[in-house]
């Protein structure tokens, strides 16, 4: 997987060196990110975050997610939930709540949201869910969420000044 990486990430540079005073030269920055997972049969599951300039970071013990895109509303969601010792169920119900607090604040991003779950070790796909606007569950789930945070919001103790 480390070689995987290391070809996303020698793609990259090659493609900034080779359009990048193109770039330039009509003002478009060359600004991408992956996130690169996987398992190799008889190697431990990897997960990379690889930068525009072609540099990656491992996930690992400190950083056990990665996300991209939009994240400044729906990261501290995931940051107060996600362990390393959070259930595969639990960190993908985060995932969506993470996403419904996104799409509030922020109208660029909406549906549909892929959601594809992979369990160590089984070296296949066994869930896999697209979430289209008006899906049941994202609706409970979004409902829920906010009447959820009201509530909390309400039972916490009063300002004194």
């Amino acid at each position: 997987m480390f070689e995987v990486a290391m070809l996303v990430a020698d793609a990259m540079r090659d493609i900034e060196r080779r359009d990048g005073e193109y770039m330039q030269e009509n003002e478009v920055g060359f600004n991408t990110s992956f996130i690169v997972g996987g398992q190799i049969s008889g190697e431990p599951i990897r997960l990379f975050r690889i930068y525009s300039e072609g540099s990656f970071i491992e996930a690992g013990t400190d950083t056990p997610y990665f996300q991209t895109g939009e994240t400044k509303y729906g990261k501290p969601i995931i940051d107060r939930v996600i362990s390393t010792d959070t259930s595969l169920t639990d960190a993908a119900k985060c995932v969506l709540v993470s996403f419904d607090s996104t799409m509030r604040s922020n109208v660029s991003v909406g549906m549909p949201i892929d959601l594809l779950c992979y369990r160590r070790d089984s070296f296949e796909v066994e869930m896999r869910r697209r979430f289209e606007d008006g899906d049941p569950y994202f609706t409970t789930l979004h409902r829920s969420w906010s009447e959820g945070t009201k509530k909390v919001f309400r039972e916490l103790p009063e300002l004194s000044w």
